[in-house]
């Protein structure tokens, strides 16, 4: 059983905040379809600044609570392209994958690529 966490990260406002709920209920419904994985917690940011304690939070959680971390897009984690392959190692030398599942593809996508990721974790776990 794969433990998944789920991050969000969405503009402020009563807008962005109803984006964000939209987000997280998406991604927990397209993780419950999936087999093999269980949804243990759920981060999440509003704001495009610097300060986001939901991906802190999840940073300092990552040995210990889940294995994978499911989002909407790279994007979602940081739209920096330095910084989001600092978080990428962080999160791998801590033993966590990232699985980006865009809810917006539809959902026969989405199963393919939560599909061929849960064979590659399958594949590493069996090395």
């Amino acid at each position: 059983m794969w433990r998944v966490a789920i991050y969000a990260r969405e503009a402020p406002g009563r807008a962005g905040q109803a984006r964000l709920d939209w987000q997280v209920a998406s991604l927990a419904a397209q993780v419950a379809r999936q087999p093999g994985w269980c949804h243990v917690v759920t981060y999440a940011d509003q704001g495009t600044g610097t300060v986001r304690p939901g991906l802190s939070r999840m940073l300092a959680d990552a040995r210990s609570y889940f294995d994978l971390v499911v989002a909407d897009g790279y994007g979602r984690l940081s739209p920096d392209h330095r910084e989001l392959q600092a978080l990428l190692a962080q999160l791998g030398g801590a033993g966590v994958r990232v699985v980006v599942l865009r809810p917006a593809a539809g959902r026969r996508f989405a199963r393919l690529v939560a599909n061929l990721a849960l064979a590659d974790l399958v594949g590493a776990a069996a090395r």
